[in-house]
């Protein structure tokens, strides 16, 4: 019943608007409705339709075709750090370690914790950091590794290039000194990303 109604009463509505001069209203309906059944067509053929489509071909992914830090080597360094430093350099890295060593990456002369030759990333590992500062998030006044670390980030700035496709990227376990070595870094102009990863 409904059904036969909507016809009937659109007619009514048309021939009382015509009536009343408002003919440009009729045509507009007209339109919405060609637009309405138009959108209805596109909705049932979306239903046979597959949800999603690609055309990009998968490949595997390669490593970067000419990469420096290839020509480096893994480099064994015998340490007297904590296990949780090890741990956290190895979690980064992957490099192995053992009992009072661990494996590192040497470019160029420079000790980098890590290298990924995929992305052609050098990588640093600083875990236990926080340690040196205050509440604040300020240096404590007895730390005298300050200078060391940021000597250490520009020596491996300097040898990490070309740039592209050579990138080198400082992990911090701690926000702190997350925190305060960026602000370093960008200071001094140094192109080292810095990643906060606990």
């Amino acid at each position: 019943m409904a059904t036969l109604a909507v016809p009937l009463i659109e007619g009514a509505v048309v021939r009382i608007l015509a009536a009343l001069g408002v003919g440009a209203v009729g045509a507009a309906a007209e339109a919405a409705r060609e637009r309405a059944s138009k959108h209805q067509e596109e909705a049932e053929q979306a239903k046979s339709s597959p949800i999603a489509r690609t055309e990009a071909t998968t490949a595997k992914r390669e490593k970067c075709k000419d990469c420096p830090p290839d020509k480096g080597q893994t480099t064994i360094r015998n340490h007297k750090w904590g296990p949780e430093v090890v741990a956290y350099q190895f979690r980064i890295c992957g490099l192995p370690f053992g009992d009072g060593w661990i494996t590192e990456w040497n470019f160029g002369g420079v000790d980098f914790d890590g290298f990924d030759s995929s992305e052609c990333l050098l990588k640093e590992a600083k875990a236990t950091y926080d340690q040196f500062f205050d509440d604040f998030g300020y240096l404590k006044a007895y730390w005298k590794g300050e200078e060391g670390l940021l000597k250490q980030a520009a020596s491996q700035a300097k040898e990490a290039v070309p740039r592209p496709p050579v990138r080198l990227r400082w992990y911090f376990m701690q926000p702190k000194s997350y925190r305060y070595f960026s602000k370093q870094f960008a200071a001094a102009s140094l192109p080292i990303e810095t990643v906060f990863q606990p």
